[in-house]
């Protein structure tokens, strides 16, 4: 009976070493070289200050997860008055809302693209959203795009310049990773 439950516990520990080991080996780095681009109907720009956790592996999504935060002050529509006015409490508020978060909830395979679905935290309120990815195993790469209304997220803006701008921001990324070492 001894010998039984020490096999049966030697098994458990190798089963549950070989599963740290491959939750290590799909953990992944977010390289420097990312674009993370915005469009509204009269202003275009990116972002940087992307940093978080990614564990992603094609075949194993439903061990998949990423959790990352976007430094809200990067913001850069190649027009310094444009940017202070997006950090301004009118837009973005930086200062009170210094990070756009999104966190995954779940991954799942539709046709040719992958979809992760999360929660995004932007301006104070966070919301369901879908986005729909492909993910290039040579170098690591998440790209995909996504709309949402800045309106749900209380980035409203204040004046005729708001109407300007469009309820709709469309967000384009590229981000390459790497294997954790």
């Amino acid at each position: 009976m001894k010998n039984k439950a020490f096999s049966l516990l030697f098994v458990l520990m190798t089963l549950s070493s070989l599963a740290a080991v491959h939750f290590i080996l799909n953990e992944r780095v977010i390289d420097e070289n990312y674009v993370l681009k915005f469009s509204t109907r009269s202003t275009d720009g990116t972002f940087s200050g992307l940093k978080g956790q990614v564990t992603f592996s094609p075949d194993q999504l439903e061990s998949a997860f990423i959790d990352i935060s976007i430094d809200a002050k990067t913001i850069d529509t190649d027009n310094k008055k444009k940017n202070e006015h997006a950090n301004s409490p009118d837009w973005l508020d930086t200062e009170k809302y210094p990070e756009i978060l999104f966190t995954s909830k779940s991954f799942k395979k539709e046709n040719d693209q992958i979809v992760v679905t999360g929660e995004l935290t932007l301006h104070g309120v966070t919301k369901t959203v879908s986005i729909p990815f492909n993910y290039a195993d040579e170098d690591g790469s998440f790209a995909g795009s996504f709309v949402i209304d800045r309106n749900d997220y209380g980035v409203t803006g204040v004046g005729l310049k708001a109407n300007f701008v469009g309820d709709d921001i469309e967000i384009n990324f590229n981000i390459p990773t790497s294997l954790k070492e």
